[in-house]
């Protein structure tokens, strides 16, 4: 079951023309796929660790704008697994149910050194699995 997260949307959240950007969009996504993370693996245990996993392709399509005082709760969920990468999937949805925006993002799984190497079998498990 994939995992969900309620974003609130301040006005600080907005740009000029009143609505979230793509680029604060990005960021309250990234914090989804964090809180997605901490269910399954808590930051310390992450940071400590010899593998790292880094963006390495985001795709994001916008369907609604997202407004000050919107709520809206982002769906993470992992998408599938590689060799040495793996996709995270997410959609956010505001309060009345309208699709903001859908974003499939790649990550690469790399050693300490920056080489890539093979998925960690215990990662298999550091979403929850996405369900359509």
């Amino acid at each position: 079951m994939s995992d969900e997260l309620t974003i609130h949307i301040y006005p600080g959240d907005c740009d000029t023309a009143g609505h979230v950007n793509h680029a604060v969009m990005l960021t309250l996504l990234e914090r989804a796929r964090w809180a997605a993370l901490e269910k399954h693996m808590p930051f310390e245990d992450y940071i400590r660790r010899s593998q790292w996993a880094v963006v390495r392709h985001v795709d994001v399509s916008f369907s609604s704008p997202a407004m000050p005082g919107d709520d809206f709760i982002v769906r993470t969920g992992l998408q599938s697994i590689g060799k040495t990468s793996f996709t995270v999937r997410q959609a956010a949805k505001n309060q009345k149910g309208a699709l903001v925006c859908e974003a499939k993002i790649v990550y690469v799984t790399l050693t300490t050194d920056g080489r890539p190497m093979p998925v960690p079998e215990e990662w298999r498990a550091i979403f929850s699995e996405w369900e359509d």
